[in-house]
C-alpha cells in the first residue's frame, strides 16, 4: 500500500510540473479577453476598427499576474504549506529555509551583490543583443519592436507590474511549483537530477517567452533563477534578483551602447562582475552555518 500511495504521489507531482505552463496559458487567455472587455467599458474604443480595438497593456499586465498569483499560490500552499497535504517535515523545513533566506538576502551586503548581479545581467544582455542586432539586423527586427513595445510610452501600471507582480509569479511558476514538484521524484543528493530539473525549467521558462530571441537569454536566466531557488530551498532569492533584472530595463540608459567595441566591452566587464557577484551572494551564505557555530561553540 505505501508503495502504491507513493507511485500515485509521484504521479500527481509529475503532472502538475507538466501542467503549470499550459496553466499559465489559459490564465493569460483569461485574463486578456478580461483585459479587453474593461478597455471596451472604459470607452474610447471601436471594436469593428482593428486600429483601435486594442487592449490596455496595463491592465491586462495587471489581471494576468493578479490572477496567475492567485491561482498559483493556491497550488502551491496546498502542496507545500498545507499539513494536511504535504509532508510535516517538509512543510517546516520549508518554512525554515524562506525564514533563512529573506534574513540573509535583505543583508546589506547580500542586496549589493544582488543588485549588481542584476543590472550587470540586464547590461550584458543589452551589449550581446546591441552587437548582434548591428550584425544581423533583419533577423532581429521583430525582438527590437517589441522590445521598443515594452520600454517606449507604457502605463506606470505596465512598468510596477512588470517589476513587481511579474517576476513573483513566474518565480513560483517555475521554481516553485516546476523545480519543487520534481524533487520530490528524486532525492537531495541527486546532483544529476537536481541539474535535469533545473535545465528542464529552464527549457519551459524559454518556451513561455515565445519570441526566439528571448528564447535564448531565458533560458540562461532560468538556469540561474534555478539555481539560487535549489541552492537556498527558497524562492525569495530569485525573485528579488528576477525583480532587479527587469527594473532595470527601464533605467539602463540607451546611450552605455554607442557602438559594437563599446558594447563588447560592457558585455565583458558585466560578466565579469556577474560572477563576482553572485559567488559573493552564494559563497557568503555557504559560510553562515560555519561561522554561526562558531560563535556558539563555548571555548
Amino acid at each position: 500500500m505505501t508503495a502504491k500511495r507513493k507511485s500515485q504521489f509521484n504521479t500527481k507531482d509529475l503532472i502538475i510540473a507538466f501542467g503549470v505552463l499550459p496553466l499559465i496559458v489559459f490564465l493569460y487567455l483569461v485574463a486578456y479577453f478580461a483585459a479587453f472587455a474593461i478597455t471596451v467599458m472604459a470607452g474610447g474604443v471601436n471594436v469593428l476598427d482593428s486600429e483601435t480595438a486594442i487592449v490596455n497593456e496595463g491592465v491586462f499586465n495587471f489581471i494576468r499576474y493578479a490572477l496567475s498569483l492567485v491561482v498559483l499560490g493556491w497550488i502551491y500552499y496546498r502542496g507545500f504549506y498545507n499539513y494536511d497535504r504535504a509532508d510535516e517535515k517538509e512543510v517546516d523545513d520549508r518554512k525554515e529555509s524562506v525564514k533563512n533566506s529573506l534574513s540573509y538576502s535583505l543583508q546589506p551586503l547580500s542586496l549589493l551583490a544582488l543588485l549588481l548581479a542584476g543590472f550587470t545581467i540586464q547590461l550584458g544582455t543589452d551589449s550581446v543583443l546591441y552587437i548582434l542586432g548591428t550584425l544581423y539586423p533583419t533577423t532581429f527586427a521583430s525582438y527590437q519592436h517589441m522590445m521598443e513595445t515594452f520600454t517606449g510610452s507604457l502605463s506606470p501600471l505596465f512598468i510596477i507590474t512588470s517589476i513587481t507582480l511579474g517576476p513573483i509569479v513566474e518565480e513560483l511558476a517555475f521554481r516553485g511549483l516546476i523545480i519543487r514538484h520534481l524533487q520530490r521524484l528524486t532525492t537531495p543528493d541527486n546532483k544529476k537530477a537536481q541539474i535535469a530539473i533545473c535545465t528542464f525549467q529552464a527549457l519551459l521558462f524559454a518556451v513561455y517567452h515565445v519570441n526566439l530571441v528571448q528564447m535564448c537569454y531565458a533560458f540562461i536566466f532560468g538556469m540561474l533563477f534555478g539555481f539560487l531557488a535549489i541552492r537556498f530551498k527558497s524562492l525569495l532569492p530569485s525573485i528579488l534578483l528576477h525583480m532587479i533584472v527587469n527594473g532595470s530595463l527601464y533605467v539602463i540608459p540607451e546611450a552605455f551602447l554607442a557602438n559594437i567595441y563599446h558594447a563588447a566591452l560592457l558585455g565583458a566587464i558585466s560578466l565579469l562582475l556577474l560572477v563576482a557577484s553572485i559567488l559573493i551572494f552564494v559563497l557568503r551564505a555557504s559560510e553562515k552555518p560555519s561561522e554561526s557555530s562558531r560563535q556558539h561553540t563555548p571555548s
